[in-house]
């Protein structure tokens, strides 16, 4: 289950106070983590899974699971302007133990990596940008036979999931009918008319653009490789929602430069 703290988020200016504090011949051992205020805006989920298309949140403990049973654990790191060090800190006080400061860095680190880290398949994949830009993007991935631990820069949408298993992309759509002179029939939200779902004008022109419901209506993973499909796909719908924004906004700069409303 999601865990917020409500403390103070960390400024720039006392980051910048943390890395004045951390001289050069500081001992690695002597170095402060300053978990008590960044903690604060970091967010934990954890899920276990019985393998049958059930799911139930857990305690933030890496038990190990029964058979069959698989874990999920997910950090979201705040999209503030930090450094790495910062980042790595967060992460070595939620995580270890059992994760080493091998498994640390592999999570943290810059630049692109798919490699076996300590008995376990990493993969992480990052966009160059600051943190706080709505173009960066950092995800991370630990994943063993039982158990997938992901770090992320920020919120990450639709990454829930529907306990029914059930999808607005799975049911029978029709239409609005129109009465001669009068209102579309829908009798107030989308209700089943006919032999057939009702889906609005505004829902379809979002699924046309954004290929995906608004929902987190996923269905639950069975197994572990169908969970980290799930992660790989949620996120790239992520990506593609940013840039079919992007492409929106610039389309309408363009037309209102066309029309000469916006001065060169």
């Amino acid at each position: 289950m999601m865990h917020i703290d409500r403390e103070e988020p960390v400024g720039n200016v006392e980051a910048e106070e943390m890395d004045g504090d951390l001289k050069e011949d500081t001992p690695l051992g002597d170095i402060p983590l300053y978990r008590h205020r960044f903690l604060g805006m970091v967010r934990q989920k954890a899920y276990i899974f019985d393998g049958d298309g059930n799911y139930y949140n857990k305690d933030w403990d890496f038990a190990e699971p029964k058979e069959n049973e698989f874990c999920w654990y997910h950090v979201e790191l705040p999209k503030i302007n930090q450094k790495l060090p910062l980042f790595a800190q967060s992460l070595i006080d939620i995580l270890c133990p059992p994760l080493k400061l091998q498994d640390i860095l592999s999570l943290v680190s810059n630049g692109p990596l798919c490699s076996h880290v300590n008995g376990a398949l990493v993969f992480r994949v990052n966009s160059p940008g600051p943190p706080t830009s709505n173009y960066t993007f950092r995800l991370a991935a630990r994943v063993t036979e039982n158990s997938v631990i992901t770090v992320s820069l920020g919120r990450v949408p639709r990454l829930g999931f529907s306990p029914t298993s059930k999808s607005l992309l799975s049911e029978i759509p029709s239409v609005e009918t129109y009465s001669s002179g009068g209102p579309p029939s829908h009798n107030g939200g989308d209700q089943k008319e006919g032999s057939g779902f009702v889906i609005r004008e505004h829902v379809l022109e979002f699924l046309l653009t954004m290929n995906h419901s608004e929902e987190a209506d996923n269905p639950v993973p069975e197994s572990v490789s169908n969970l980290v499909v799930h992660i790989i796909d949620t996120h790239v719908d992520h990506l593609q929602d940013v840039t079919t924004k992007l492409e929106m906004e610039l389309d309408s700069v363009e037309l209102e430069l066309d029309k000469g409303k916006i001065p060169m």
